[in-house]
């Protein structure tokens, strides 16, 4: 199961995409969000969402940082206080070759993920794509919802910060 962080981590990089672009399409072109939605739909960066890459991106960015590349680091036994070095050294001591050749370090989160748990990764990118090429008022249903959550998770975290697509207020 894939970590409950590196979920969240990841959900927040997706919404948060799909946000700015449609929030600046409805800036630039002073058009309603369901204009601005449509509008997105024919955009490269749509095409390239549509297609999974910001998930290839995230996975691709995983398997670059295989724990197995870190056997032979000289930071391994070094004396250190950075407390992210001291569990990245712990996790690099307690496990054996075979293992660390299936471990993969999240850098934003802290998680390690194993081949299996990038394997659920792809497997939602793959439902996310074939969500992305349904018919438009689906996709549009869709998209909403990931602004909707964006919106949600601004307010928690940054509750001064504008929300140029005011979600939360017209759908309450």
């Amino acid at each position: 199961m894939i970590p409950e962080k590196v979920k969240e981590h990841l959900d927040e990089y997706i919404h948060q995409e799909v946000y700015v672009q449609i929030s600046i399409i409805m800036g630039k072109e002073k058009k309603t969000i369901k204009s601005a939605i449509n509008k997105y739909l024919s955009s490269n960066h749509f095409k390239d969402f549509s297609d999974g890459k910001p998930y290839d991106h995230f996975i691709d960015g995983l398997r670059d940082k295989c724990l197995s590349k870190l056997i032979n680091s000289p930071m391994r036994d070094k004396q250190t206080d950075d407390e992210i070095i001291i569990g990245l050294q712990k996790k690099l001591n307690e496990l054996n070759k075979e293992e660390l050749k299936d471990t993969y370090w999240e850098i934003e989160t802290g998680n390690f993920l194993d081949g299996k748990q990038i394997r659920e990764l792809e497997q939602e990118r793959d439902q996310i794509v074939k969500k992305l090429n349904l018919k438009n008022n689906e996709v549009y249903e869709i998209l909403i919802g990931f602004c909707k959550k964006y919106e949600e998770l601004c307010v928690k975290k940054y509750p001064e910060a504008p929300l140029p697509l005011k979600i939360l207020i017209s759908t309450n």
